[in-house]
């Protein structure tokens, strides 16, 4: 079949009909009339409805798509004027193109989920970290530190299996010497943070849509707390017993940590560009902590702890600017502010129910804070040192600490700035503190180590448990 005259003008030299019936041919004015007459295209973005048709393959869909993509789109839409057509021009198929796009972009987020180990309902609001998902939850983290600038951590680590031998001017250093030969000897296990506001709020567990453009990652629940779990051998790493039995029945899976666990220098190297260290902004909030911060100190210098407490202490200010020690405040309000009468009626209830006891747990049942998770596993207990804190705030410092009390490690003072003079020698008065008696130096028993798994800074109760390894004697002589 011939194709139709009209094509070209008659007049156009190029036109190979020319000499058929002029008849024949249509005026090209004809073909620009209808093309007026013709409903207009559609003018849609490349990635419409959350679907980018020409964006190379990714294991990551876009977390704003996921949860935006119909409003985006019926924005888009009313700005543009669709939805007065008929058929695939008509308001009911975009709507249905809309749909679609969101049940696809969810089928692509739950692969990815699972892929990540992802878990919905209070169970994914503790993100379990190893080492296929560390880079993918800290660039989340990156995100969040910046509305979220309060973060409560708790470290689970093998335990104690050593003690300096020496002289020492004072129970500080003491403490200092048998933190520093442990964390030098061992690799911690497991560290758990917990993000709050200002305010003591935790993110919600569905995001906050003004974040979406930032996050990178698709969220079933959003995490208040990451569990991160270190590369941990039975077999070639030191431990005490009596630490891994408890861990074992918390929970912790060994031979997972020892397959999956997160290299240490990976894990360092992640810390140190998170946007959690080096800011004054953020706030470190945790309980009996001088172990807490000396395996942070170790992980992110990548060296052995350094030789004296002050320039410990020096590192510790680099890292984390702003500290907070729970049994500190506990302790300052124990001792100096109830002998003083210095506590509200709320706050002296709490105090003298609460004893002699001076645990977490403890403390969290005197304030009514409920523990997510199992007990001493890194994330569970990192979400409740953030909610005593909270709750220690308000209700026994009438919700301000005071600034002094901060940048404190309990066990490990000498009490360093931000505390004034006066008050540092109130509270080494209050701890009992004496002036040391001979020549300078006070001599302790070396022979113990603590079955407690709260880590106290002076362990006298029972004989070191060594496993996993071998060593000889340590001495740090002064």
């Amino acid at each position: 079949m011939p194709p139709a005259v009209g094509r070209m003008h008659a007049s156009h030299m190029s036109n190979p009909f020319v000499h058929l019936n002029p008849a024949h041919s249509i005026p090209q004015s004809h073909y620009q009339q209808q093309q007026h007459s013709l409903p207009q295209p559609l003018t849609r973005p490349s990635n419409y409805a959350g679907v980018n048709g020409f964006a190379p393959p990714t294991s990551n869909v876009a977390l704003q798509n996921a949860y935006a993509s119909a409003g985006a789109l019926a924005g888009a839409n009313a700005a543009q004027g669709v939805g007065g057509g008929t058929g695939l021009g008509s308001e009911a198929a975009y709507r249905g193109f809309a749909h679609g796009a969101a049940l696809q972009q969810q089928q692509a987020h739950q692969a990815e989920a699972a892929q990540l180990g992802l878990k919905s309902g209070l169970a994914g609001r503790i993100r379990e970290v190893w080492a296929h998902n560390l880079e993918h939850e800290m660039v989340l983290l990156r995100q969040l530190i910046t509305k979220y600038p309060y973060v409560s951590m708790d470290a689970e680590f093998p335990g104690i299996v050593a003690r300096p031998i020496g002289n020492f001017e004072n129970k500080a250093s003491y403490h200092y010497q048998t933190l520093r030969c442990n964390v030098d000897l061992l690799k911690p296990i497991q560290l758990g943070i917990t993000i709050w506001t200002a305010d003591g709020e935790l993110p919600p567990q569905q995001p906050d849509p003004s974040l979406f453009p930032k996050l990178p990652n698709n969220l079933v629940v959003c995490p208040c707390t990451w569990s991160f779990n270190f590369r941990f051998s039975l077999d070639h790493d030191m431990y005490a017993e009596g630490s891994i039995e408890l861990l074992k029945k918390a929970g912790l899976d060994f031979a997972k940590h020892q397959e999956q666990g997160i290299d240490l220098n990976a894990f360092g190297a992640a810390l140190t560009t998170s946007g959690l260290t080096f800011v004054d902004d953020v706030n470190w909030l945790s309980f009996h902590s001088g172990y807490d911060f000396g395996y942070l100190i170790k992980l992110l210098t990548n060296a052995p702890l350094p030789e004296n407490e002050t320039e410990f202490r020096d590192l510790v200010n680099i890292y984390f600017p702003k500290l907070w020690d729970i049994k500190f405040l506990l302790r300052h309000a124990q001792r100096t502010l109830a002998p003083q009468n210095r506590l509200s009626p709320t706050a002296s209830t709490v105090i003298n129910t609460l004893g002699q006891k001076s645990g977490l747990q403890d403390l969290a049942e005197e304030l009514g804070c409920v523990r997510q998770g199992a007990p001493h596993t890194g994330g569970s207990d990192a979400w409740l040192t953030g909610s005593v804190f909270w709750a220690m705030r308000n209700k026994i410092f009438d919700g301000h600490a005071p600034l002094e009390l901060a940048d404190q490690i309990y066990g490990l003072h000498g009490v360093g700035p931000p505390a004034s003079a006066a008050f540092r020698d109130e509270f080494l008065q209050s701890q009992g503190h004496q002036t040391p008696q001979t020549n300078g130096a006070l001599n302790f028993h070396t022979g113990h180590t603590p079955t407690t798994h709260q880590a106290p800074s002076t362990p006298t109760t029972s004989h070191a448990a060594i496993s996993g390894g071998v060593f000889g004697n340590f001495q740090y002589a002064k």
